[in-house]
């Protein structure tokens, strides 16, 4: 079989060469050789022929390849390096006597293109983005069950980034017994995880240090969490000695699965209340002046480019809505997971929110990574979670 090539343009190298970023756009190829179909691996050279990396392709698209390494070692050796790697640096890093759940591979920022694996006490959740490590997905099973050992592993492959790739929606048991529920630990603090049903891998686990920080903010202070899940947010605030909780959701589910974290924590309906009822309306009619901590962790209001102005208006409008009926001395975190929205862009909504409100604001703190979400220095684009901590007086 001849050797499938991609042929970049000269001049396009830098990308791989110098900056050794994982992504070629359909831009940068001069040429390619051999039937390359969506999703295959393809040796990528420059215009002297000489090798760079290996890739994989969808050539419809923009974003035409996804490198999976710059050397030209067999796909599996490769791939069972990056788990081993990425489960190594999570060992080291988090102390699984008091945490049972973590991101086990970050796509691009582990190495691994197209593959998020959550971690929830020794159950694997998988979500694949892309048609080249769909193609790989059996390869990536089998490692991770050789690697890890898990109870299971489940497929929640349902982003609409796959609409992109030609693929369809695609959930299930890949490996193991099912298990629709799973209860961990998050610095101590047990959650019960929805598997099957849950949103997204079942837990926003890029939130860890944000919790734990209000957990840390919250003794002695009445706490409003909207856009609550399952509660994550509002069971450290309980845990960090708050007076009083209020959940909001719209989502029925999402709204149980709260309830049910919060009678795991014992706590009483006295001492949190959760309601299930839309963001925007509850702020509407309730007024924030009884409130002392604020969080606003909304889902991405734009999750494709042509989205970002009405997003910045969401946003704003949100955010403004607290700003006007909050009481001196509230703190607000608020939160951006949108991907096309950066830091900079955020921050300029939030302070035309504040200035709509006539309210002086300070910033306290920005976002806090979570140790199991590296961002790659050669891939900055994986930085997409903003939150801000602020001060209203």
């Amino acid at each position: 079989m001849a050797e499938k090539k991609v042929i970049l343009k000269k001049g396009k190298e830098r990308s791989l060469e110098l900056n050794r970023h994982p992504w070629i756009f359909s831009g940068a190829i001069d040429s390619f050789s051999g039937d390359i179909q969506p999703g295959d691996m393809a040796f990528v050279y420059n215009s002297q022929g000489q090798f760079l990396a290996q890739a994989y392709f969808q050539l419809e698209n923009s974003l035409s390849g996804r490198v999976l390494s710059f050397d030209q070692r067999p796909v599996q050796e490769i791939i069972r390096e990056k788990i081993q790697k990425a489960w190594k640096l999570r060992f080291s890093m988090i102390d699984m006597s008091h945490t049972t759940c973590f991101r086990l591979i970050n796509a691009e920022e582990d190495g691994l293109p197209g593959l998020i694996v959550d971690y929830y006490d020794k159950v694997l959740v998988l979500q694949i983005s892309t048609s080249g490590m769909q193609q790989l997905s059996r390869t990536v099973v089998n490692i991770l069950v050789e690697e890890i050992k898990p109870r299971c592993i489940y497929e929640k492959s349902t982003s609409r980034a796959r609409t992109q790739e030609g693929l369809l929606p695609q959930e299930g048991l890949l490996y193991g017994e099912e298990v629709t529920e799973q209860i961990v630990l998050e610095n101590g603090i047990p959650f019960a995880v929805s598997i099957v049903d849950g949103q997204k891998t079942g837990f926003f686990l890029d939130q860890k240090e944000m919790r734990r920080r209000i957990g840390e903010l919250s003794k002695g202070r009445k706490v409003l969490n909207c856009f609550s899940y399952s509660g994550g947010f509002s069971l450290y605030a309980l845990h960090g000695g708050a007076t009083h909780v209020t959940s909001v959701d719209i989502c029925s589910k999402a709204s149980a699965l709260c309830q049910k974290n919060s009678d795991m924590g014992k706590f009483s309906k006295e001492s949190h209340t959760v309601c299930q009822e839309d963001v925007f309306s509850f702020l509407q009619r309730e007024s924030m002046n009884s409130y002392d901590l604020i969080i606003l962790d909304p889902p991405a209001f734009a999750k494709k480019r042509q989205e970002v102005e009405a997003a910045t208006h969401g946003y704003r409008k949100i955010n403004q809505a607290v700003l006007e009926t909050c009481k001196p001395g509230t703190i607000l975190l608020t939160c951006s997971c949108s991907y096309f929205m950066d830091m900079s862009l955020f921050q300029q909504v939030l302070f035309q929110a504040a200035s709509g409100a006539k309210r002086e604001v300070k910033i306290l703190s920005k976002h806090i990574q979570s140790l199991d979400h590296p961002v790659s220095l050669y891939h900055p684009e994986g930085e997409y979670l903003k939150s801000l901590l602020l001060w209203v007086e």
